[in-house]
């Protein structure tokens, strides 16, 4: 599992003192502020060693990707809605991101209200459960540092030359490439789809990475079903022929695949993250810069 390697940090959870936390001027945010940034240098949420406020969602998958293990999770501004937090989780397999709300001294997660940030931080420290729509369980164990030593050592350069670009080769496309491996964005859970043959419906875990979908029978399986290459769907939209609720189709040339989740919040999720990779796609992105 990604995580547990001899380069990923140790699972070590940090301490923190409510009387520190709670000795600040102010837990307020309004009162707190010393700058332009709601979350910046003067933020008392600098005391959560696992605040990280300059860093978006691709950054922090990255991160936890790369470096983390299941259970590792960080804190972060939200991208999307200015003045909320995100809640950065790494799975046994991708990433989740939960919604912080705060109000003034109050921040509101899941279906807990904390009234301080000394509160927030030590529910935390209690490593709890925390699920999403898809079902999937994880235990909140290892909180991500925002600063981490680095080693002072650097190579030195031996050998620097450029070459000439080959003949024939697309500047472009080699771009697009290169920018659809670089995004993260993964997605996992079950989902229920009728089958090719049968027009049974079954569930199978989903596991969405880089520039393909793939099914699994069940969590865990080594090898998928199948792997849908996201540079030939066609189309995504919601779908009601089929007389399921929160369903949609998944359109390519030689299949229409019909999938339905738990809720239409998790619909939406899906619909609008597989939309998001398609468009990372190489072919996708080419096209569309020989448009412009």
């Amino acid at each position: 599992m990604a995580g547990h390697g001899r380069d990923r940090l140790a699972p070590t959870r940090p301490h923190y003192d409510p009387h520190r936390l709670s000795s600040s001027p102010s837990s307020g945010f309004g009162d707190i502020d010393s700058g332009s940034d709601e979350f910046g240098e003067g933020s008392i949420l600098n005391d959560l060693g696992w605040f990280h406020p300059t860093i978006d969602r691709h950054a922090a998958e990255a991160l936890l990707m790369a470096n983390g293990c299941e259970g590792s999770y960080l804190l972060r501004p939200s991208t999307n809605h200015p003045g909320h937090l995100t809640l950065t989780i790494r799975t046994s397999d991708a990433v989740q991101h939960f919604d912080v709300r705060v109000e003034g001294e109050t921040f509101h997660f899941g279906l807990g209200t904390f009234v301080s940030l000394c509160e927030f931080a030590d529910h935390f420290d209690q490593m709890p459960v925390v699920g999403g729509e898809s079902g999937i369980l994880t235990q909140l164990k290892y909180p991500y540092p925002r600063n981490v030593v680095e080693p002072g050592m650097y190579e030195s350069i031996r050998t620097h030359a450029e070459f000439a670009e080959p003949a024939g080769s697309n500047l472009a496309e080699d771009q697009a490439l290169r920018n659809s491996q670089l995004s993260i964005a993964t997605k996992s859970g079950y989902l229920t789809k009728q089958g090719a043959r049968r027009k049974n419906w079954k569930t199978r875990w989903f596991m969405l990475r880089n520039n393909e979908l793939k099914y699994y029978k069940k969590r865990g399986d080594p090898k998928p079903i199948r792997t849908i290459d996201l540079s030939h769907v066609e189309d995504i939209a919601p779908d009601e022929t089929k007389g399921k609720n929160n369903c949609f189709r998944l359109v390519l040339p030689d299949r229409t695949y019909f999938i339905y989740t738990t809720t239409s919040n998790e619909m939406d999720d899906w619909m609008e993250m597989i939309r998001w990779r398609k468009r990372m796609c190489p072919s996708s992105a080419t096209a569309a810069s020989s448009l412009t």
